[in-house]
């Protein structure tokens, strides 16, 4: 992938998630979102790189964007995470085995080692491991 965004990706936290609608109103909102304490000391400004919050059958998603610095075969992947202020701070973190990166067709599947410096990302992470402090573990 050379592109320097890619537009027609969507990077997974969860295999076999398609695109989503957002959530507009109530409770599901990023703000709503049980950031536990450990998971805001793992991952620093994570509460604030969550863009939104979607629905998919039932399950809530946060959604992150992320420019790819660097993704190594070992699944350490190096990203800048954007801030809902528009600024954008350096993360890193293991994806885990079920990590993928779809296309919005559905018919070619990525892992992040192929994936190229500066290509843009959306991440959706089931909200479910950031509130049970699961996040960063191979588990879904």
């Amino acid at each position: 992938m050379n592109s320097q965004y890619i537009s027609t990706l969507v990077a997974l936290a969860v295999a076999g998630l398609t695109l989503s609608q957002p959530v507009l109103a109530g409770d599901n909102t990023c703000a709503s979102i049980d950031w536990k304490p450990q998971i805001l000391e793992r991952f620093a400004h994570i509460d604030q790189a969550c863009q939104e919050v979607v629905v998919r059958d039932g399950k809530k998603f946060a959604r992150f964007e992320v420019t790819l610095i660097r993704a190594r075969a070992n699944g350490k992947v190096t990203v800048q995470m954007k801030l809902r202020d528009g600024s954008r701070i350096k993360g890193t973190f293991f994806a885990p085995s079920d990590f993928q990166v779809w296309s919005n067709s559905g018919q070619t599947t990525f892992h992040m080692n192929e994936l190229a410096r500066g290509d843009i990302l959306d991440i959706y992470i089931p909200q479910s491991r950031i509130e049970n402090a699961t996040l960063g573990e191979d588990s879904a």
